[in-house]
């Protein structure tokens, strides 16, 4: 992962390293979850061996809070006001900070993706929330979390995602490297082609190689269509004595006619409806 250039808001949250902050025990019930926290899933397993630490050791840092009125909003340390809960403590060591809400966003995120605590999407995500709240840019993304912009941007086209793919990222089905590769596709192809991921454990160079060839597969049939329909098209404008063009779309075909004076849309309409009577006609005839 990418080094992370802390922001105004860790160098508030951390200040000078030298100069140890006291810590006061506030109540438990009164800390309430970080609102921006951009981590929804925490690892059961992992969150059980920080309990066990702390009930064998203690706890050996203390918890960040900001003070809203009675209560405190957790900056730094979910998982061990989490932890202390679980082991029934009233109370917990943390240090108080004064802290804005851009803070508190910029403190959460950058904060879990220091520590690779983030599924790609919630790193989407929380990027998102930076940007829809605070008008940050993918410029101002990419200088300060340390990524490139190319990255961040990758990054973000993971929210718009079929649901089926994003969910095969979030709970590690599929990396990042697929969906990064998946999300060029429209968004209809993209479940589809996750379930051979899934199914075939491809890597992503083998995605890749796969779609490369069903495009080079495309591309042939096409190339002799487009030669086909030229050849047609000037066929039915010697015939028909106006301009023509045959179109492949998505389903079925197109047959466009331009006529300049409607004289000319009548003259064929007339040529047409000859042409077309007599073998009606002779058709019955033979019946």
């Amino acid at each position: 992962m990418a080094k992370i250039s802390l922001g105004r808001g860790i160098d508030s949250l951390y200040g000078d390293e030298k100069k140890d902050e006291p810590a006061n025990n506030i109540p438990i019930r009164a800390i309430r979850p970080n609102p921006y926290q951009p981590r929804k899933a925490f690892v059961l397993e992992a969150l059980e061996e920080l309990t066990a630490s702390i009930k064998r050791h203690g706890l050996l840092h203390p918890i960040i809070v900001v003070q809203k009125g009675p209560d405190y909003t957790i900056v730094s340390g979910e998982r061990r006001f989490r932890a202390a809960e679980a082991l029934g403590w009233t109370e917990i060591p943390a240090i108080i900070k004064d802290l804005t809400d851009q803070d508190l966003l910029e403190i959460a995120l950058v904060e879990n993706l220091k520590r690779s605590d983030l599924n790609p999407v919630e790193i989407a995500t929380g990027m998102k929330r930076l940007s829809d709240e605070f008008h940050w840019t993918q410029e101002n993304l990419s200088d300060y979390i340390g990524f490139k912009r190319s990255t961040v941007a990758n990054y973000l086209r993971l929210l718009d995602l079929h649901p089926e793919t994003c969910d095969a990222l979030v709970t590690g089905t599929i990396t990042f490297g697929h969906a990064k590769v998946l999300s060029a596709l429209d968004t209809s192809d993209q479940a589809g082609w996750t379930k051979e991921i899934i199914a075939k454990e491809w890597s992503v160079r083998a995605l890749e190689e796969r779609l490369a060839r069903k495009r080079r597969a495309k591309i042939l049939p096409d190339e002799s269509t487009q030669e086909w329909a030229k050849e047609n098209s000037q066929s039915l404008e010697r015939t028909l004595s106006c301009r023509a063009k045959i179109v492949k779309k998505k389903k079925g075909w197109k047959v466009e006619l331009n006529f300049n004076k409607m004289d000319e849309l009548e003259n064929m309409i007339t040529r047409l409806s000859e042409n077309l009577e007599p073998k009606k006609e002779g058709f019955l005839h033979e019946e």
